[in-house]
């Protein structure tokens, strides 16, 4: 299945990438800029703050994130759960894309890694740093590969069903209970 087929499968319209490393976001725009060539507007945040605050404004103004992409630790150990907890609360499908061992060599077996939440253990770890083009390119293939898996699928159901059902941000017990998918991040 193609990208272009992906995003529309998945309904991805507007994304949001989240990361205080200037070198984090500028790989990303690297790699999204093809995906705004195929309609899908892409907005950067620097920090949890900053990304709360669009993911509500885009709420409020109609035209909400579909995905969010948030790096793990910015002002604080766990800044991006506090962004996908937001991104739940209006409607929008988080993922963690946070780095790791970025203190051992290239050449070291355990080298600088990526990581990709909920998805690390089946799939969502890539041997490289955010400031590579091709691990944003690899990061968001799979979450658009999660995002059709049969639980996945069915959580998507289920928000979209409350977002059609109440019209406003979810309650903090639905939210909770979404961020259950984050429980493996040490």
């Amino acid at each position: 299945m193609s990208l272009e087929q992906k995003l529309k499968e998945n309904e991805i319209k507007n994304i949001l990438i989240v990361d205080d490393m200037p070198a984090n976001i500028e790989g990303a725009k690297k790699y999204f800029k093809q995906v705004k060539n195929l309609g899908v507007k892409v907005d950067y945040a620097s920090s949890a703050k900053e990304a709360k605050e669009k993911i509500k404004s885009a709420y409020e103004a109609k035209e909400k994130y579909s995905l969010v992409l948030s790096d793990l630790s910015m002002e604080e150990p766990k800044s991006g759960l506090e962004v996908a907890s937001e991104a739940f609360r209006h409607y929008a499908r988080p993922f963690i894309v946070t780095g790791f061992n970025y203190g051992g060599s290239e050449s070291h077996g355990h080298g600088p890694s990526t990581s990709l939440y909920p998805i690390s253990e089946s799939g969502g770890s890539f041997r490289g740093k955010k400031e590579n083009p091709a691990i944003w390119e690899s990061v968001f293939e799979s979450s658009l590969n999660y995002l059709q898996e049969p639980h996945s699928k069915m959580l998507g159901a289920a928000i979209k069903r409350y977002e059609h059902v109440f019209g406003r941000p979810m309650p903090d017990g639905a939210v909770e209970v979404c961020m259950l998918s984050f429980v493996d991040i040490k």
